[in-house]
């Protein structure tokens, strides 16, 4: 080979060389350019992505994270379906939504990780609850058994809470002290109220209670549960009060429309010891009885006048009262029959005496005759002759 072929050599690679490389830095462009407009057209097609509604973004998990790549947010398919958890700042979980086996649950947790509040679906409705900083339940709204329930609790596990609940059938409130006992009770239902209030020890010591006829009952009753007293609608009022066994002391009512009332005390035997009432004439009645309710002492109205009476077994045996020509006393035996009668004289200007035998036959009389002066007079038993001793009259002058 000369000289002349090797430098026609030489220059033919100097030029295929020249041109492999033009072509290596046109590719290099190309390549730019390419990368430079798939970049742009995916972000165009990202952005159009989100959107427009048809296109979707489908992942299995989705976590968001925040400083030192730090979990803050995490979407994920659980157990139920699908869940939602947010951390704080400081790596505490305070939120998730979840799907639960009735429907959607929220769960709220303080910093401490401790429960303060909730709501989800539970098989009869929806449940709402409120927690305290220890994740003790203080508040609970919920579907109960026939209505809505509300449930306060006290600060703790050992404190007192109240219980609300409605339903077709009425409404219930009830208070409970610190352990579970019940405090008060109040609720309607089927057109009736009550109200009932028990002591530490669990007895009832205030009841109030309306029927249904609007007619109301007030019983209150003793640390025991005994009760005390009670007062009733019943033809208007009634109050009676009880002692310690339970048996009626005193009965205060009201004997009916326009009839007046009636006191009654009673002995421990349940017998009226005293009693004031009202007669069918409105005049007042006053009785003072005996250990089996008899009658002892009577004090009555008459018309326009008044009776004092005095009984024995029964039998009225003395009398005082208000006559037309004023007062009267009567003694009696014990069938009845007056024997001595004393009073304003019917038949003269002052009083007269008169004493009877059993069979109510006047046999002694004394008296004030028809010139004012005195008379004494005895009749045999049949009160057909009589011996009359009068007072002496003024010599004439």
């Amino acid at each position: 080979m000369g000289t002349s072929e090797h430098t026609e050599m030489s220059s033919a690679i100097t030029a295929r060389l020249a041109r492999i490389e033009h072509e290596l830095a046109a590719a290099r462009r190309d390549a730019m350019r390419w990368r430079t407009g798939t970049i742009i057209l995916g972000a165009v097609a990202l952005a159009g992505g989100l959107a427009r509604v048809e296109d979707v973004i489908r992942v299995r998990r989705l976590e968001v994270v925040g400083e030192g790549d730090k979990v803050v947010m995490l979407a994920q398919a659980g157990d139920t379906g699908g869940q939602l958890d947010v951390w704080s700042k400081g790596g505490a979980n305070v939120v998730r939504l979840s799907a639960g086996t009735d429907g959607g649950d929220l769960a709220i947790w303080n910093l401490v990780g401790k429960p303060v509040g909730g709501l989800f679906a539970t098989s009869t409705g929806g449940r709402v609850e409120i927690g305290d900083v220890d994740g003790t339940t203080l508040a609970t709204f919920a579907r109960g058994e026939e209505g809505g329930a509300l449930v306060l609790n006290g600060s703790g596990n050992n404190a007192s809470s109240l219980r609300a609940e409605a339903g077709a059938g009425g409404a219930v409130i009830s208070m409970r002290r610190p352990g579970g006992e019940l405090g008060m009770l109040a609720g309607v239902a089927q057109g009736a109220s009550v109200l009932s209030m028990r002591n530490q020890a669990g007895k009832e010591i205030v009841f109030a209670g309306g029927a249904e006829d609007q007619t109301g009952t007030l019983r209150i009753a003793d640390a025991s549960g005994n009760e005390c007293a009670a007062f009733l609608a019943v033809a208007g009022g009634h109050l009676t009060l009880k002692d310690g066994a339970g048996a009626v002391a005193v009965s205060l009512a009201s004997a009916g429309a326009g009839k007046g009332g009636a006191i009654e005390v009673l002995n421990g035997s349940g017998a009226a010891a005293i009693l004031m009432d009202t007669k069918e004439e409105g005049g007042g009645r006053f009785m003072v009885g005996t250990l089996t309710g008899a009658p002892a002492f009577m004090a009555e109205a008459n018309g326009s006048a008044g009776t004092l009476a005095a009984y024995m077994q029964e039998r009225r045996v003395a009398a005082i009262g208000g006559g037309k020509t004023g007062g009267l006393m009567n003694l009696l035996d014990t069938t009845g029959q007056a024997i001595v009668v004393a009073g304003a004289a019917v038949d003269g200007d002052g009083g007269a005496i008169s004493v009877r035998n059993s069979h109510g036959v006047q046999i002694g009389r004394l008296g004030v005759d028809a010139a004012g002066a005195g008379e004494m007079a005895v009749y045999n038993a049949s009160a057909t002759m009589k011996k009359i001793i009068e007072a002496p009259t003024a010599a004439a002058k």
